[in-house]
């Protein structure tokens, strides 16, 4: 049989708990006790020290935080691509041709027409719907134009 040793020492935890039941019932005498209250309670709070409202600083740090997001939406914006015309139609070298007239009102199949490479304001890209540097409006942009021998545009292609 297993006997539990008497030398043996006590558990920690079962050590505190016993001692904190001991410290529970016993009190101090009635005198100590009133002088400590008297000690320890004060005679009247501190006033806390004066401290700036905290709605000032939130709404100045909402309004730093604003202006970062809008700096920052502002540099991805500049640093996206433009985005790619209607159609498909490609704005590089080689790019593919962007229909100007709806395909319904293209003649026939058959029917011939004329590559003319010529130089487009790029203030007329905006009236196509095209993308285009405002400040560089003035300037002219190589292109090639497919047309129809009755003098109708049909498609429009940029070159460099």
């Amino acid at each position: 049989m297993n006997t539990p040793d008497p030398n043996a020492p006590e558990p920690l935890a079962r050590a505190l708990a016993r001692a904190a039941r001991v410290l529970d019932v016993q009190q101090p005498p009635p005198a100590l006790r009133e002088a400590l209250l008297q000690r320890v309670a004060p005679a009247r709070p501190a006033a806390a020290p004066a401290r700036r409202p905290l709605w000032r600083w939130t709404a100045w740090s909402g309004g730093a935080a604003v202006l970062a997001m809008l700096v920052m939406g502002s540099a991805v914006l500049l640093l996206v691509p433009p985005a790619a015309a209607p159609g498909g139609a490609q704005h590089a070298a080689g790019g593919e041709f962007m229909p100007l007239v709806p395909r319904e009102d293209w003649p026939a199949e058959a029917s011939p027409a004329w590559l003319v490479t010529s130089e487009v304001p790029q203030e007329r890209l905006a009236a196509l719907g095209l993308p285009y540097d405002p400040t560089r409006a003035a300037e002219p942009v190589r292109a090639e134009l497919l047309v129809h021998p009755s003098g109708l545009v049909l498609a429009l292609r940029l070159i460099d």
